[in-house]
């Protein structure tokens, strides 16, 4: 008797074909539920650090007007064509934690030994080959890597934007930006008559995609369309829905050209490296885009839409003139927005 129940005891039964599928179907539920949420706290942690880099931008803007009185503008030509200049961004970097590469810049240019072409020749090669983390949002796409895009104009990357304003006017606007940084004037917070908490001073941009070819990617790289519709725009502070429609869909289905070596390199100065508008909402549904095609690197002309974009679920990150950052959504109305950027139109700021 107990020797059959000692043999019964060490009688083995395995899962069956039925039990083991079960199994599998159990644990293929719950990583299902669990990758979301995973995912989820993946981005809230890049969210967090995007705003934090825009904290700091803010704030180093602030840095640079309490000591010089003003912003620095987005031009300061450092070579011998009108295509070698610097961004803002060169001139924040001791505000950054970035003093040694700022001393690199300065001493090439107070050399006296040195022509333009080798002091450009060291910016574009040296300095901003350099990447500044402070400079790439974690959420965003790398940008392609230095020296593989067929156009040169390329750098390690650059995922944040300084606001001229809602105009449809890049680079050579002269006086007429309305926004917190200008390419022609080093403003200063006394310029911005609308209040330095109802203006944005900076947002998201989004890298190129290293694209070659004619074709483009979407919402990634610079679409070129033409003068026109830039032209038949009414109002260049304000352009309407319609109008901006026009832009957009010219520049999606008939492109005379495209770009994908924007957002990467911080220290120059062309649109969609260093500078955005708020003529069009955060993350537009057309692509980013200029007029007549192309200069080097996107974007050099004197027309454009250059909106925020980012990877965030939503919206797009946004330091405003106060230093503070806010979560500007995609779904904002578009004279709201508009009015964010343009430091002067006088009118109550909208709920974003």
């Amino acid at each position: 008797m107990i020797a059959s129940e000692l043999n019964v005891s060490k009688k083995r039964h395995g899962f069956t074909l039925v039990e083991l599928l079960v199994v599998i179907a159990i644990i293929g539920v719950l990583v299902g539920l669990l990758l979301p949420a995973v995912q989820a706290a993946r981005e809230a942690a890049r969210r967090t650090q995007c705003v934090n880099n825009l904290k700091q931008l803010g704030l180093a803007m602030h840095n640079f007007h309490d000591t010089y009185g003003e912003f620095p503008k987005n031009y300061t030509k450092v070579g011998d064509s009108a295509w070698h200049a610097t961004s803002a961004n060169f001139h924040i970097l001791p505000y950054v934690e970035q003093n040694n590469l700022y001393d690199q810049g300065q001493s090439r240019l107070m050399d006296p030994s040195l022509t333009p072409a080798d002091r450009w020749n060291f910016f574009y090669g040296t300095v901003f080959n350099t990447p500044v983390p402070g400079f790439v949002c974690p959420s965003s796409p790398a940008a392609p890597a230095r020296g593989t895009h067929p156009n040169g104009w390329d750098g390690p990357g650059v995922n944040y934007g300084w606001s001229t304003g809602s105009r449809t006017e890049t680079v050579w606007a002269g006086k007429n930006f309305n926004g917190m940084i200008s390419y022609a004037d080093g403003l200063r917070m006394a310029d911005v008559t609308d209040g330095l908490s109802n203006t944005l001073l900076a947002s998201e941009l989004l890298s190129g995609s290293g694209a070659t070819g004619s074709s483009g990617r979407y919402p990634y790289d610079f679409f070129y369309s033409s003068n026109a519709p830039f032209s038949a725009v009414v109002d260049k502070d304000y352009p309407t829905q319609a109008e901006l429609n026009a832009i957009g869909i010219a520049a999606r289905d008939s492109a005379t050209g495209v770009r994908s070596n924007n957002g990467t390199i911080w220290g120059w100065y062309a649109a969609a490296q260093s500078t955005l508008t708020t003529s069009a909402t955060p993350n537009w549904e057309y692509p980013t885009t200029g007029g007549d095609c192309c200069p080097g690197g996107a974007h050099d002309w004197g027309v454009g839409i250059v909106p925020p974009r980012s990877m965030h679920p939503g919206g797009v990150n946004g330091v405003l003139g106060d230093g503070s950052v806010r979560f500007l959504t995609e779904t904002v109305q578009l004279r709201t927005f508009q009015n964010l950027g343009n430091r002067r139109d006088g009118q109550p700021l909208g709920e974003l």
